[in-house]
């Protein structure tokens, strides 16, 4: 029993082995038709054959066999023709100005194959040329204009625009222009001051693509000037004047004024001008704001801002009175004062207050002043504001409490 199923093992090992080995070669059959009429018709990376057709119905179709260039003649196949009515077949996906050998054989249902008939050299045509002229136009706003002469060859269906940054050796497709008879793109959105190179490859309706033309290279136009020598005033009345000195760009436009009233919040952009001063109405005293100035050519460019802005800001209120002196001298009460510390108080009002109301004295020139108006066993509280040219009132001295007994 043993025996028997080790033989059996045997005979199905046997089976699979002689079952995986690969079928023999194709045998010539030297009765069927050679082929020895083959014509071919090249392109850059297609050969086009044509045959005379084969009348033998012992014929089921062709083997089309071809030698590459580095095959030492060997012929390999590349193709099946299933039809022996078949005429014409095209080889593609070839190298352009290349020279194959070709060799077209026929075969029977058996897989049989016809002697060897004539083989054909066959050359792949030149690749297209990229397009003969091409320029960068300098200077234009944030963008390259990019021109060249639309090719010549009909075949051409569109133009592959490619960039490289001056600074680095990759290059990187930016557009596809299709249509032979264009002849411009502008590459826009580009950073100002800036060098870029360009080069164009030219793209066919089958799909292939020239090699690349000669690189052209553009600078971008510069942003206006920084503005400088900004100055905002600190002692003008309800208003704050910005001064700076004048851009001298030859297609200069105007300045954007930009202001904040704090360190924290961003700047806006408040006005335009293209005077080299700017009032900042106020209507208020003591007031802080931040600036910073551009230049804005006539492209729309605009010049960098400042690094830390400008600070102005509007008068402030005087500094208040000292009150010196508050007696009752028996008929009224006299008072004596200092003027501010920064001496900018030219008249004094005083305001009086009592159990009887208020009192307002104004325009009081000078530093003392004596209050007739004044009624026995009353207490009378003064308080004294400084006024300076402007009419900007300091804030209240400090109180002084006097009894007429």
């Amino acid at each position: 029993m043993k025996k028997l199923i080790l033989s059996l093992s045997a005979l199905a090992l046997m089976i699979v082995i002689s079952g995986c080995a690969p079928s023999s070669p194709a045998k010539t059959d030297p009765t069927l038709p050679a082929i020895t009429d083959l014509r071919t018709i090249s392109d850059m990376t297609q050969i086009a054959f044509e045959w005379n057709p084969i009348s033998d119905e012992r014929v089921s179709g062709y083997y089309l066999y071809r030698s590459n260039p580095n095959d030492n003649a060997q012929m390999n196949q590349i193709a099946k023709i299933k039809d022996r009515f078949a005429t014409h077949y095209v080889d593609t996906g070839l190298i352009p100005s290349t020279e194959y050998k070709y060799e077209l054989r026929t075969y029977d249902k058996n897989g049989n194959v016809s002697d060897r008939g004539d083989i054909v050299n066959a050359s792949t045509t030149k690749l297209i040329e990229s397009v003969s002229f091409t320029q960068a136009i300098y200077g234009l706003p944030k963008r390259v204009k990019i021109l060249w002469r639309p090719h010549p060859d009909s075949r051409v269906a569109s133009y592959l625009i490619e960039r490289n940054d001056i600074s680095s050796d990759k290059w990187y497709q930016i557009a596809e222009v299709k249509g032979r008879l264009n002849a411009e793109y502008i590459d826009d959105g580009l950073d100002s001051n800036h060098h870029y190179r360009y080069r164009i490859l030219v793209k066919t309706l089958d799909g292939i693509v020239s090699k690349p033309s000669e690189v052209i290279s553009a600078q971008t136009k510069a942003l206006p000037n920084l503005v400088t020598n900004v100055q905002a005033t600190t002692n003008l009345p309800k208003k704050i004047t910005l001064n700076w000195d004048a851009n001298m760009n030859e297609d200069f436009a105007h300045y954007n004024i930009y202001r904040a009233s704090n360190d924290i919040f961003p700047l806006i952009k408040v006005t335009e001008t293209s005077a080299t001063t700017y009032d900042d109405l106020i209507n208020e005293n003591g007031a802080q704001r931040y600036y910073k100035i551009t230049a804005v050519d006539k492209d729309g460019l605009e010049s960098p801002k400042q690094q830390t802005s400008i600070v102005g800001s509007t008068l402030g209120y005087p500094k208040a009175p000292i009150i010196t002196g508050a007696t009752f001298n028996g008929i009224g009460v006299d008072l004596s004062w200092e003027g501010g510390s920064d001496a900018r108080s030219v008249k004094y009002t005083i305001t009086k207050s009592s159990s009887a109301g208020d009192e307002v004295i104004s325009d009081i020139v000078g530093t003392s002043y004596s209050d007739s108006n004044i009624q026995l066993n009353m207490e009378y509280t003064y308080k004294i504001v400084g006024v300076d040219d402007y009419g900007i009132n300091s804030l209240d001295s400090k109180k002084a409490v006097v009894v007429a007994k």
